[in-house]
């Protein structure tokens, strides 16, 4: 890697920082910050597979009823399905007939490429790259990051 494992946004843009992690070809974590919101993007030999925010609009729910493919109604009642249990949103709306095992795949992908497109707008914070095993929760899917990018300079334009 060219550019140093940590430092800030402003410095260092996320789009520089993922294009020499897919050039090294590692695997591992990119944690960023920005206030109190952490996002962060898996990668597996250069590849983005995978990525996470802290911010409640970005969970699954959340994004598949901003997109229209739940109801509020169903995300609530998914919501109070597994408080206290520990199962993912994901698993219940499967098990609930809400989502075919198909559609909660797409919705995934959905997911993160939702939480990756927003990371772009970022023009300020810190990244933190940790290379390493994936954790065990997350699944890999098959992410383009060339088909994000002209997503996230439709949103950067609007913005």
């Amino acid at each position: 890697m060219s550019l140093p494992a940590q430092g800030r946004i402003e410095e260092h843009p996320l789009p520089s920082v993922l294009e020499d992690l897919t050039r090294a070809r590692v695997t591992g974590t990119l944690a960023l910050r920005q206030d109190k919101v952490v996002k962060a993007i898996y990668l597996k030999d250069g590849a983005i597979v995978f990525a996470t925010s802290t911010l409640r609009a970005d969970r699954l729910g959340q994004t598949l009823v901003r997109h229209g493919i739940i109801s509020e109604a169903a995300l609530d009642a998914t919501t109070q399905s597994i408080r206290g249990t520990g199962k993912r949103e994901g698993e219940t709306l499967v098990e609930m007939g809400v989502l075919a095992p198909k559609a909660l795949f797409d919705g995934l992908k959905l997911q993160v490429e939702e939480v990756i497109i927003s990371l772009f707008l970022w023009d300020q914070g810190e990244y933190r790259f940790l290379a390493g095993p994936l954790p065990s929760h997350v699944i890999p899917l098959p992410i383009q990051i060339d088909k994000l990018l002209p997503k996230a300079l439709d949103r950067l334009n609007q913005g």
